[in-house]
């Protein structure tokens, strides 16, 4: 259960986990100048690498849950988990006045809605959503990430499912997943921020600002706009 770049939903039909299709790590600066991390995935089919034939298993199975059933896990496909894909919340940083470089703002875990979530809990307010067997909730967000080399990153992040899809919003369901050699994939900034306001923004906030460019995000196009990535 500890094979790097995978994810696994602890005790569901698939025990060797699942492999990410997609995963982006990225920042973004909001117009009150708050910085926050932005985090994608999605994986491949929960079936991609089972021989098993759903027809057959329907047939034998014998769950207690809609977790417990390959059946219904190969119904839903995939599993997206993401701040960006239906716009949620993300991880808004604390920062010091002080410039930063990088690693400061990594050196702690980061939480997402953590654990004991208030009685008034908003599940449509949430840093991360989730579709997993329908679109469901995830909370108890713990990310720990470790540098590795220049702009390349370990992430171990784990978190508790609740399948409020089926109407159980009892998070009683776990996730982890490991990965390796993750790049940051840089700031983007609010749209209507000129490039010179921009680098004003990040000269006065990181130290390490030389380690950095400007990238434009539509080279094809006439219109510009960038992201603040690593060189």
């Amino acid at each position: 259960m500890n094979n790097p770049n995978r994810i696994y939903f602890l005790e569901n039909p698939y025990p060797n986990g699942h492999a990410l299709e997609e995963f982006e790590w990225s920042g973004r600066i909001e117009e009150d100048e708050t910085i926050w991390f932005d985090f994608h995935l999605k994986t491949e089919n929960y079936y991609a690498e089972d021989d098993t034939d759903l027809d057959d298993e329907e047939e034998e199975e014998d769950v207690d849950s809609d977790w417990d059933s390959k059946v219904v896990w190969g119904n839903f496909h995939r599993c997206t988990m993401s701040s960006t894909f239906w716009g949620d919340n993300g991880i808004k940083i604390s920062t010091p006045s002080e410039k930063v470089v990088f690693n400061d703002l990594i050196k702690d875990v980061l939480l997402a809605d953590p654990f004991p979530l208030d009685d008034d809990y908003d599940y449509d307010d949430v840093a991360f959503g989730i579709y997993l067997l329908g679109h469901d909730s995830c909370a108890n967000h713990c990310i720990q990430i470790t540098p590795t080399a220049f702009n390349q990153f370990d992430i171990d992040w784990s978190g508790k499912i609740a399948l409020t899809y089926v109407g159980d919003d009892e998070f009683r369901y776990d996730f982890k997943l490991h990965l390796q050699n993750v790049e940051f994939d840089g700031f983007h900034y609010p749209k209507t921020w000129s490039v010179e306001k921009a680098s004003d923004f990040f000269k006065t906030r990181f130290a390490d600002f030389e380690d950095y460019e400007f990238v434009d995000l539509n080279p094809k196009s006439n219109k510009r706009e960038y992201k603040f990535k690593k060189k």
